[in-house]
């Protein structure tokens, strides 16, 4: 066991308990809380985790060496289909980012610790993010704090970061950040934090192609879930649960944490979990 807190977990169980028998997929096992949970909850279903984070496949695959019901693949989501012997039954896709990635000062994705910024979930792939800024033009820069940050203040903050460079550290792109806004940057950090990981990898594009090709390795009447942190992951799920001719949203089509969950753990308070099923 480890410090991470899975979100919704009694909740994301029960919505499994109304699959179909047969395999469950955890496309972003993580640190691992929702698929022990899952184990837990169904002791005789085969289950498939997947997780892009090498260092956190390695560990799942040994806790969960001794069971033969679960098996454990370092790769992208993306990746699913090329996995499975027949359709799954049930899906899970938790798109936040883990306790375990984010308190990990060398992993780059916190601006409270000090540390390289790197950014990658598979740090065995692609380049970290201090070499992907010093590629990037200043209006380039711009474009992906606005588009993936959904902060207004793009245009400045991109200033002061090319007016830093190089920068190398999570701290030195804090301190970028913070003398290109007014008041408390919380906020602010915490948006453009986030854009650039969606940049370096690439979140968005990934979930693209996941969405696009849910529909053929799930069987009729399976239940996918996904738990989503800001809007643009949500509302692609959204569109795909509502618009889509092979999946129905469920009725609610959506949760959000007991403020009991956000009380304890806070990480929790923009999380919601969106359910769909597989129609025929």
């Amino acid at each position: 066991m480890d410090g991470h807190v899975p979100i919704m977990v009694q909740a994301v169980v029960r919505f499994m308990e109304r699959c179909p028998e047969g395999l469950i997929v955890d496309g972003t096992a993580g640190g691992g809380g929702h698929l022990r949970a899952l184990r837990a909850g169904f002791p005789d279903r085969p289950l498939l985790a997947v997780e892009r984070d090498p260092a956190r496949a390695e560990a799942l695959a040994e806790e969960f060496s001794g069971d033969g019901l679960t098996r454990v693949h370092h790769g992208s989501y993306t990746g699913i289909p090329g996995l499975l012997d027949h359709p799954a039954s049930g899906a899970l896709f938790d798109l936040g980012l883990s306790s375990l990635q984010l308190e990990d000062p060398a992993r780059g994705f916190s601006y409270r610790v000090d540390g390289p910024l790197d950014m990658r979930y598979d740090t065995g792939s692609g380049d970290p993010l201090s070499v992907i800024l010093e590629s990037m033009e200043e209006a380039d820069l711009a474009d992906v704090i606005y588009r993936f940050g959904q902060e207004g203040r793009s245009r400045r903050i991109a200033r002061e970061i090319i007016s830093a460079m190089p920068v190398r550290t999570t701290l030195e792109l804090r301190a970028a950040v913070t003398r290109a806004v007014a008041g408390n940057p919380v906020k602010v950090l915490s948006r453009v934090f986030q854009a650039f990981r969606i940049l370096v990898n690439d979140e968005l594009g990934h979930l693209d192609r996941l969405l696009l090709e849910l529909h053929r390795w799930l069987i009729p009447g399976a239940g996918v879930a996904f738990i989503t942190f800001h809007s643009l992951e949500d509302r692609a799920v959204k569109l795909l649960f509502r618009d889509s001719p092979f999946f129905m949203e469920t009725d609610p089509p959506w949760q959000v944490p007991s403020r009991e969950e956000t009380r304890k753990n806070p990480r929790a308070r923009s999380a919601r979990l969106r359910t769909g099923v597989r129609v025929p």
